[in-house]
């Protein structure tokens, strides 16, 4: 009788037993953090990431989750993964741009189309390309990408039709040299400013406005002063999972396992959050006051083009080769 049948286990109860963590496992705690509030899909994809991690490491890596920027701004945390002083946060993709340039490919003016082009573009080669060597070459891993949602422009002042409309206003922008050179484009002169600072620049009228997919806009409250929306979908927010490499030189293949299983399992329960929540959002906005409109986008994607290649023209022919890659990718 074999040593499994002595034991009166199944191989897949066995392997289940495995899977949930050797006796040997180094014991882990985890500190992650996002800057948003705890209504929002981040949240989401972050206390699933924690629970599963938990359960899926048999207890050996324990997950504490800090919201709200609570651990510094975006770039600040993304700094800290390098450094070691966090091991994950989930950040806006603008936001990595300054540390990791590859990132930036993503950040272009409607070089997403839908939702099935992003998937494509992060499932594929395209994706590979931008982050598969980022934890060698600035010692920070790109785990997942939990959501994709359009953004908008809002604003305090008035409805936008068009090009001219949105030209009569100041904007805040991120402190991401693509965006800045969208807004240009678009014909506005831009402020930027951080994330953490956005809300009250528009509240005290530093800015009149700046862009947000609407849940964001109504998870933070923008929509308490910014009574007027865009619906432009000029740029998505595809915020990274990133995980520091010290942490994961910390865990055996494991736990490394379990993690990449827990991020999967949280990516699509804060993808159906963010996919299923955007109409009813939309309509509580209406019901707050807030004004839709839905501008001729042709104008804008014109523009948007001679960003792609100055960008291009700019950064040479690695990101070229990855932009071609990315536009073939579209459905």
């Amino acid at each position: 009788m074999s040593f499994i049948k002595k034991l009166g286990l199944l191989p897949v109860t066995l392997a289940l037993l495995v899977f949930s963590g050797s006796a040997y496992a180094k014991n882990l705690t985890m500190n992650i953090s996002f800057g948003v509030a705890d209504a929002h899909p981040y949240a989401t994809f972050m206390y699933t990431f924690a629970d599963r991690m938990e359960k899926l490491s048999g207890g050996t890596v324990r997950v504490k989750v800090h919201c709200c920027n609570k651990m510094g701004s975006e770039q600040e945390t993304f700094k800290k993964l390098q450094l070691g002083t966090l091991d994950g946060t989930m950040i806006a993709q603008n936001n990595a741009g300054p540390m990791y340039p590859k990132i930036d490919l993503l950040v272009l003016p409607y070089m997403i189309q839908n939702y099935e082009h992003a998937l494509a573009i992060t499932n594929g080669p395209a994706g590979e390309a931008i982050w598969g060597k980022m934890g060698e070459e600035i010692g920070v891993h790109l785990v997942s990408i939990p959501l994709f949602s359009f953004r908008h422009i809002y604003n305090t002042k008035m409805p936008i039709n068009n090009l001219d409309d949105f030209a009569k206003m100041k904007y805040r922008v991120p402190k991401n040299v693509v965006m800045i050179d969208t807004y240009k484009a678009f014909g506005s002169d831009p402020v930027p400013i951080a994330w953490s600072e956005a809300l009250t620049a528009t509240q005290t009228g530093t800015v009149d406005g700046g862009d947000l997919p609407i849940d964001v806009m109504y998870s933070q409250k923008f929509h308490d002063v910014a009574k007027h929306i865009a619906m432009t979908g000029h740029f998505v927010l595809a915020p990274p999972f990133f995980v520091g490499d010290k942490f994961m030189q910390k865990m055996d293949d494991k736990q490394k396992e379990a993690m990449h299983m827990a991020a999967r399992i949280a990516e699509q329960a804060s993808r159906f959050h963010t996919n299923y929540g955007m109409g009813i959002v939309e309509e509580k906005l209406k019901a707050a006051g807030v004004t839709f409109t839905r501008p001729d986008t042709g104008p804008w994607i014109e523009k948007a083009k001679q960003v792609h290649t100055a960008f291009a023209e700019e950064r040479g022919p690695e990101y070229v080769k990855i932009m071609d890659m990315i536009y073939a990718a579209a459905p």
